[in-house]
């Protein structure tokens, strides 16, 4: 079987690195797997389709940063989160998509995925599969809608670009909902992006199958608790919470209820706070005494020694697509706080492997923290030990790339029929 799997992202990115995973585990089943987009180019040509080269990549930037250009003139700031279609690589044009089986478009990403390539998925016989790892496949640009659901009625107006658009968004999802052939089938990475996507205009009706993120299970280990806060200069004695984003100061990933978290146990000689990710200075001015920035970490030992360190981790996250901190977390043998009507009450066992409260609510998250250390020690470490458990097999590389090969064969044998 012949795969090619389309990447928006790059591969040494959170994202990325789950996508290789499981496509070196797809090597290893046996399944001919090759990754188009942005590859690294250290990355081995015999396990990874080539590099697009310089000259095919540098003129489709070129006028995806003209067209943002005029967006901005237009509307005033684009925000990150706001991608409209514009121009993409011709990855269709390349030998390994030509030769493949199925299709797997990876990651979604208007950079990568232009017009060209949405029009030659329209005319596929071949069975393409899309992995919903945020909401852009399904909205009109956005990769997080936030409180907005205009994604269910057309979009159009966007409060992103000031609610002044009349047509780019609505223009967006109309061409998105067309090309979209009858060979496409839809992964979520979790429930609460399928419950979005069942509910869009672009995909209401489609089956949306659910399969989780992958989290490289052989680099995460239950350290020693001591030697962790020994190996990071972290207090010995203390009761130590962890917390961490892309960027602490983001609204989406629960910057607010950090803030009142942080406030909360300033002056609490008990408590020593870990963060990592940038933006630490932005959420907190000063920074308490009691918080260790660790900022972004590249590394998986250093990861490693924080979350083991921990005593908990808290996820405060209003909105993801998955959550992949809270199954790293716990498969170090750390419980994790985290909120309902998010991914996290797919992954934590409340009263388990850690504890769910009320969405939004930063003081039902500073009384799970108090129930966490009003434990016993062993009562808590049973927590990690259980969550740990929880994890460990359900989201490796292996069992992920098993349901994805489950799927190409239930589709190709479709298609024989």
């Amino acid at each position: 079987m012949n795969v090619v799997q389309i990447v928006g992202c790059a591969l040494n990115t959170g994202a990325g690195r789950g996508i290789r995973a499981v496509h070196e585990a797809l090597l290893d089943a046996g399944i001919h797997s090759r990754v188009l987009g942005r590859v690294e180019r250290d990355l081995p040509e015999d396990l990874f389709a080539r590099r697009v080269p310089l000259l095919q990549r540098l003129p489709v930037g070129v006028k995806n940063r003209v067209y943002m250009w005029h967006l901005t003139r237009q509307f005033g700031v684009i925000p990150p989160n706001f991608h409209p279609i514009s121009h993409g690589l011709r990855l269709h044009n390349t030998p390994e998509y030509r030769k493949a089986d199925v299709i797997h478009v990876q990651w979604a990403h208007a950079p990568t995925l232009g017009p060209a390539f949405w029009r030659a998925i329209k005319r596929e016989k071949r069975p393409v599969v899309w992995t919903l790892r945020d909401m852009w496949p399904f909205t009109g640009g956005c990769h997080f809608s936030g409180s907005c659901e205009k994604y269910a009625c057309g979009c159009g107006q966007c409060p992103l670009l000031g609610g002044k658009d009349e047509r780019i968004t609505s223009d967006d999802i109309a061409f998105k909902a067309e090309h979209y052939g009858p060979q496409s089938v839809f992964v979520a990475i979790s429930n609460t992006i399928a419950e979005q996507a069942r509910k869009s205009t672009v995909l209401c009706g489609r089956a949306i199958h659910v399969i989780p993120n992958s989290v490289q299970m052989s680099q995460l280990r239950a350290m020693n608790k001591a030697q962790a806060r020994s190996a990071l200069g972290l207090p010995a004695n203390t009761f130590v919470i962890a917390s961490g984003a892309l960027n602490l100061a983001d609204p989406r990933k629960g910057a607010d209820i950090m803030r009142h978290l942080l406030n909360v146990y300033r002056d609490n000689k008990n408590v020593h706070w870990c963060l990592f990710g940038k933006g630490l200075a932005e959420l907190a001015d000063p920074v308490p005494e009691n918080c260790t920035g660790f900022g972004l970490i590249r590394d998986e030992v250093t990861l490693n020694q924080l979350y083991s360190a921990a005593d908990v981790f808290v996820m405060p996250s209003l909105q993801e697509s998955f959550g992949k901190v809270t199954v790293e977390a716990m498969a170090c043998g750390t419980p994790v706080i985290g909120l309902f009507k998010t991914p996290a009450e797919e992954i934590i066992s409340h009263g388990q492997t850690g504890w769910l409260v009320k969405h939004g609510d930063a003081d039902a998250v500073v009384a799970a923290i108090e129930t966490a250390r009003a434990l016993p020690v062993p009562s808590l470490r049973n927590f990690g030990v259980s969550a740990r458990a929880a994890v460990i097999d359900r989201y490796s590389p292996e069992a992920i790339a098993r349901l994805y090969i489950d799927l190409y064969e239930s589709l190709l044998s479709s298609d024989q029929r």
